[in-house]
């Protein structure tokens, strides 16, 4: 029998993205300057995305000055505290997480034809969670079967980890795992861990920056259901992928 496909969704820049309001930022900022007992605002990185969670909260601590062995001893007391922030502005974040298009079609096309669908993102378990139950978006994945920045915080280590999951779960890891995601790092995760990548220009990276590191299939988003999920599923060639007809030729 054909291995069964398990879809590892990224969170954000490729389900949602923030309307502007920074809600989640700002969350993770305060956190972090309670854990630390700073007063100066903290800087978020430029380059964070495809970062895991603990792995900015590190940079943006020792970028404070922080030794870097007290640093990661504060990481544990971190989780607690983002969560708390973000639960705390929750009214803010649901109207601040815009669902990007096609995104719920193609989530609801592939529960319709019975595909796993879980995540793979740098977003902590438990704000992963919160982000997808505020969108709207969390009846689609299984959690348990995911992996998260709270797992490792190195994202290359995260695709093991699912399939270790699944081995417990359900004896066997035999199973055509896809990673899809829109930064250069969701690539180079998948690669690392023996996955497919599909890469979505949905995100902060354009088109011309995914396309350089090589993914198995790109797509300018997830609107034309059909090509989407035949592309998760292998039912086509790997294509670079548009909203429309013409805009379809195969990866070069």
């Amino acid at each position: 029998m054909t291995p069964p496909t398990v879809v590892l969704w990224d969170v954000d820049g490729t389900l949602v993205r923030s309307n502007g309001g920074r809600v989640s930022v700002s969350a993770f900022l305060r956190a972090l300057r309670e854990v630390a007992e700073l007063e100066a605002e903290l800087p978020y990185p430029k380059d964070s995305g495809g970062k895991t969670d603990e792995q900015i909260a590190l940079e943006v601590l020792i970028s404070a000055d922080l030794a870097e062995e007290h640093a990661i001893g504060l990481l544990p007391s971190f989780r607690q505290l983002y969560l708390r922030e973000l639960e705390a502005v929750r009214e803010q974040l649901v109207p601040d997480l815009r669902v990007l298009p096609g995104v719920r079609e193609a989530l609801e096309a592939l529960r319709e034809r019975g595909v796993t669908q879980t995540l793979l993102t740098g977003n902590l378990q438990t704000i992963a969670r919160l982000k997808l139950t505020c969108a709207g978006l969390a009846d689609y994945v299984d959690f348990g079967l995911g992996a998260y920045g709270s797992d490792h915080r190195d994202r290359t280590c995260l695709v093991p980890i699912t399939r270790q999951r699944l081995r417990e779960r359900l004896g066997t890891d035999d199973a055509n795992i896809v990673v899809v995601g829109d930064t250069p790092r969701d690539i180079a995760c998948a690669r690392a861990g023996g996955a497919r990548a599909i890469a979505v220009a949905t995100g902060n990276f354009p088109r011309q920056a995914l396309m350089a590191h090589a993914p198995d299939a790109l797509l300018d988003d997830l609107q034309d259901t059909e090509a989407v999920v035949a592309t998760l599923l292998q039912q086509s060639p790997a294509l670079q992928l548009g909203t429309g007809p013409s805009s379809r030729a195969p990866i070069v």
